[in-house]
């Protein structure tokens, strides 16, 4: 009996110890999980204050003047005709979109630019003191037209001189496109080594040449879209003799090498051009700089003292 007292003892010490640590083990789970939710929602609000110190610590430029601006650039895209856009977008495709401009923020740069233009020239207007009508709606009309027509002009300054650089360097690389297309290379190799070797505007259509033909368009698709993006005389001619080789199965080393003859020949003649009229564009700094100058620093001494001489005698 007494062994039968014991092991009931026991069993019931055993079921009390199992509960007891049940128990401790639930409220530990529910306090890890409570500690665990604590400090995610510790961590949220670290995360909610770094978001907000990082917010607060840019400038007044960037929390307001760049959203502002960036609402404007929307409502300007939405005002402007399709044909605006995408003459804007030929004109900055030509420039090589200078600064990152797109087609939006060239538009809106240009809408500032006339209301500016507009606001500054009403300002003008009325508070220049000048009592002549004719210089004050000059002054006015001079600022309108810069706010018009400055944007455009800086494109336009961009366009020739990617086009100058482009003329200038395009020789050069129909030179290391022969070698290559010489050496076994097919065309599309031929562009990746100039891209791989050289730098420029050029360069940078070469390589979206490429970038379109692996996106699957034609090469000639590609190549006469390039011409017309560049807009340059001698990169049609390119163009246009590269698609007949192909057409006609012409060996594309020969019509390389041939039109790079033929742009340097251009060059030379070019070059021969600009010398022979220099002398037509030296006239007029010669007639009303120079030789005034010359004058007064030749003749002015004597003059002098003819003159000296001339009050000595009474005359």
């Amino acid at each position: 009996m007494a062994g039968l007292f014991i092991a009931i003892g026991l069993l019931v010490f055993a079921a009390i110890a199992v509960l007891i640590v049940g128990f401790v083990t639930e409220s530990h789970a529910v306090r890890i999980s409570e500690r665990v939710e604590q400090v995610q929602q510790r961590s949220r609000v670290v995360m909610e204050g770094t978001q907000l110190d990082t917010e607060l610590s840019k400038s007044i430029g960037e929390r307001l003047i760049v959203p502002s601006l960036q609402r404007v650039r929307d409502q300007v895209m939405q005002l402007m005709p399709s044909q605006a856009k995408a003459t804007a977008r030929d004109k900055l495709d030509r420039a090589g979109s200078p600064s990152g401009l797109t087609v939006g923020s060239f538009l809106t740069l240009r809408f500032i630019f006339v209301l500016g233009g507009l606001t500054a020239a009403g300002a003008l207007f009325v508070l220049w003191p000048t009592p002549v009508l004719l210089h004050r709606l000059f002054g006015s009309g001079l600022l309108v037209v810069l706010g018009i027509l400055g944007p455009d002009y800086y494109l336009d300054m961009k366009i020739r001189g990617r086009q100058y650089t482009i003329r200038k360097s395009l020789p050069d690389a129909i030179d290391l496109l022969v070698v290559s297309a010489e050496a076994g290379t097919g065309l599309d190799g031929a562009l990746a080594v100039v891209i791989k070797r050289k730098e420029g505007p050029l360069v940078d259509e070469f390589s979206r040449v490429l970038a379109e033909m692996r996106l699957g368009k034609s090469r000639q698709e590609a190549w006469h879209d390039m011409a017309n993006r560049v807009d340059l005389d001698e990169l049609r001619m390119l163009v246009a003799a590269l698609r007949q080789a192909e057409e006609l199965g012409v060996s594309i080393a020969k019509t390389l090498r041939s039109q790079a003859d033929s742009l340097r020949t251009q060059r030379s003649l070019r070059v021969r051009q600009i010398a022979a009229s220099l002398a037509i564009k030296m006239l007029f700094p010669l007639i009303f700089f120079i030789l005034p100058a010359l004058f007064i620093t030749v003749l002015g001494p004597g003059l002098m003292s003819v003159m000296s001489g001339f009050k000595e005698l009474g005359w």
